[in-house]
């Protein structure tokens, strides 16, 4: 799981993880909170924890790429997480995943 991590870390350049710092800071961060701990905005629902190690191990890159592309809806979680699929190319979403990684304990 961890060389998977790795993987994905390299495979995403500088400049991908430094667009997806900023998409996430303009986009994500009022809800999910600035360093991911899912403490931004107050909710109904409360947003992903980033920061959990379990959060990571009960989903797959792909589950969260889900999420980000199609919105919480998409995989019957809260529909208050917009759908991003249309705005980001899989590059950018894969870029994502691989930055809200970063932001786990």
């Amino acid at each position: 799981m961890r060389f998977a991590f790795f993987c994905s870390l390299l495979l995403a350049s500088p400049a991908a993880m430094a667009d997806s710092a900023s998409d996430y800071a303009a986009q994500c961060a009022s809800c999910h909170g600035p360093t991911g701990g899912g403490d931004g905005t107050p909710l109904p629902v409360k947003p992903a924890n980033f920061q959990d190690a379990e959060f990571w191990k009960t989903r797959t890159d792909d589950q969260v790429k889900s999420v980000i592309k199609g919105g919480g809806a998409a995989i019957g979680k809260s529909p208050m997480m917009p759908p991003l699929g249309a705005a980001w190319s899989d590059a950018q979403l894969d870029a994502m995943v691989a930055y809200l990684k970063t932001f786990k304990k």
